[in-house]
């Protein structure tokens, strides 16, 4: 017994001082399962960060649908800032554009196809339900410069060192279009229609992707661009906590509705 033993040890420190991947890491797992030994600090991390990305990319598909159900439920965008949901289409696109120019594996960066989808979805309601009755009207100009920009960062016209530079001005894109919306719901002691479980699953989500670009390989830019998403996304959500006493979209009033559903 001994014999089959030292060969599964020797297995595992073969596949431990192969690269990273998925089939080492594999097999480190069935060396622990017989008994050879844990698997190495590098697989386990391996392991968390691939978990979370498909955890990301799968709450992705709906992060934005309990945003989306609001409005069509209240026919109302009161307290939703432009800025904030246009601001993350733009940084979006950049993102997607640069992360298939740097060739990142999409797992690292997939979940943002979906977000982007739901925020023009969000985007085009706000036109429907603002106050002003030319709303769709009014964001036809800015429609079809977006997708011309669409057009020129998806289809490479762009050079990979002009991307850089506006990855890294993505950072100030977020900025500008979330802190409006952090003044507004602190001067209204409110926050609108904000979805509290879209805010939640947006902060969870964005402070996983920290740890899972730096697992990847992510660029310093990136690791920076999540972090500050990451830490104005948790600012929302406090605020959330903070105003859920006076109506609008707070913990509070989430808990409610759902205990009278």
């Amino acid at each position: 017994s001994t014999a089959p033993r030292t060969q599964r040890a020797a297995h595992v420190s073969d596949t431990m001082a192969s690269p990273l991947s998925v089939e080492r890491c594999f097999g480190e797992l069935r060396g622990a399962v017989a008994g050879a030994g844990l698997p190495s600090v590098d697989c386990l991390k391996f392991g968390v960060s691939k978990g979370l990305s498909t955890g990301i990319v799968a709450g992705a598909v709906m992060v934005k649908l309990p945003q989306i159900q609001r409005i069509l439920a209240k026919r109302s965008v009161e307290g939703l800032r432009f800025q904030m949901f246009a601001a993350e289409v733009i940084s979006g696109t950049v993102g997607i554009a640069y992360c298939t120019a740097q060739g990142m594996a999409l797992a690292a960066y997939a979940e943002i196809f979906f977000i982007l989808a739901q925020n023009l979805v969000i985007l085009t309601l706000m036109g429907i339900y603002a106050k002003n009755k030319n709303g769709l009207a009014d964001l036809a100009p800015a429609g079809m410069a977006y997708a011309a920009l669409a057009g020129m960062l998806l289809t490479g016209m762009v050079p990979r060192s002009y991307l850089e530079v506006a990855y890294n001005c993505t950072t100030l894109v977020l900025v500008y279009g979330r802190a409006p919306q952090i003044a507004a719901n602190f001067a209204a002691k409110s926050t609108g229609e904000l979805s509290f479980m879209t805010q939640v699953m947006m902060s969870a989500g964005s402070v996983a992707r920290i740890f899972t670009t730096v697992q990847e390989g992510g660029s310093p830019s990136m690791i920076g661009s999540y972090a500050l998403s990451s830490s104005m996304n948790c600012v929302i959500l406090a605020q959330m906590f903070m105003y859920s006493g006076g109506g609008g979209g707070g913990a509070k009033s989430s808990a409610k509705r759902t205990k009278r559903m």
